[in-house]
């Protein structure tokens, strides 16, 4: 494999009710496009309710929580629902009168440190594009290459899925391309501490009509609730209970979750109804997305250091340097102080995705 995974920093928001920040929404929505996905797009859920995410028609979401560093890792029973070690093989045919059948759910090992976000958008758009799908809105054109890369490794075992994923040239580097520019960035890899604020993304969807939530870290997909039980149309009706129920495993006052509805490009369905305001509003958003997308990628500590040496050369001169220091100080451990009382944490552009080496 030639080169790295430079880690995609995501910033953190609580799924309870309050203004978005579109950054996460437009990032994860033009990485699909580069991989070669069409009219899909993501959307920041702000509040944790069937009717809000229903209203999106989702085929799926992805997850965003603190991992639970200091607490053991279950491997052999999940805290909520029950592992489906069936579901990654192949349906007995009986009869050619029956067709193909369902199809075994795509599930993918995580053996890349800092791509979580990456696996988990893919484990529910690779699962999303048979034609002999179950569900209808399996219908996703996923587009070719990664079409290509899922032919390819269907009949992997989970863990070599894993490590073709991670050695996919095209995946890398449309994740990488995404990725914060940070010059003071650290190849060097260690193991995570109580102490650490790390973080991870699972996704959940409806596969075959049933419910399963995708993790990568996890031996195989898990299920949630009866085979069959999920159609597509009440996906929303049963995904949010489970996303309550992991919710309420955290104390009270913890905040940081994000949630993100991948759902059908809005434009598409702004046109189709002829909804022109809408589709100005949802133009609009693209336009922000490519902006901050830019800004993102842009390695700005050589301008921040030509206004910092201005600035400070222009208090030297006033004679408030030492002033202006002390209050710079005092401010920063006030901001500090409220972050921590009100659950936050990760710096100011929230946690890293974790880190499994």
């Amino acid at each position: 494999m030639s080169g790295g995974w430079n880690t995609m920093q995501i910033p953190l928001k609580s799924p309870k009710l309050q203004n978005p920040t579109p950054s996460h929404q437009g990032v994860f929505t033009f990485l699909i496009e580069s991989l070669g996905c069409t009219n899909i797009q993501f959307e920041e859920l702000i509040s944790l309710d069937p009717e809000s995410l229903q209203e999106l028609n989702p085929i799926g979401v992805i997850f965003l929580f603190k991992y639970p560093t200091n607490s053991p890792h279950p491997t052999d029973k999940p805290l909520d629902g029950e592992f489906d070690y069936a579901a990654l093989e192949p349906p007995q045919q009986t009869s050619p009168e029956d067709g193909e059948g369902e199809q075994p759910v795509w599930f993918a090992a995580q053996t890349i440190q800092n791509a979580c976000g990456t696996q988990a958008l893919l484990s529910v758009l690779l699962n999303k594009d048979s034609p002999n799908a179950v569900d209808e809105s399996a219908k996703v054109d996923i587009g070719q290459d990664l079409r290509h890369f899922k032919d390819f490794t269907s009949q992997f075992p989970s863990d070599i899925r894993g490590e073709a994923l991670s050695n996919s040239d095209l995946i890398r580097s449309v994740h990488n391309s995404f990725a914060r520019s940070s010059p003071f960035a650290s190849d060097e890899t260690r193991l995570a501490t109580g102490d650490d604020d790390v973080y991870h993304f699972i996704a959940y969807t409806s596969i075959n009509s049933t419910l399963y939530e995708l993790d990568g870290l996890q031996p195989a997909p898990i299920r949630h609730g009866d085979p069959g039980a999920c159609p597509a149309e009440i996906f929303a009706d049963a995904v949010v209970p489970v996303l309550q129920r992991r919710i309420g495993r955290y104390p009270g006052g913890e905040i940081r979750f994000n949630l993100l509805a991948m759902c059908q490009d809005l434009r598409v369905r702004a046109r189709e109804a002829g909804d022109m305001e809408g589709l100005r509003r949802e133009e609009e958003k693209r336009r922000e997305w490519r902006w901050e997308n830019a800004l993102r990628r842009h390695n700005f500590v050589g301008f921040v250091g030509e206004v910092m040496k201005g600035v400070t050369g222009m208090k030297l001169k006033e004679g408030s340097h030492g002033k202006w220091v002390e209050d710079a100080v005092e401010g920063t451990k006030m901001r500090m102080e409220e972050r921590k009382r009100k659950g936050e944490g990760g710096g100011e552009g929230g946690g890293e995705e974790m880190d499994i080496s």
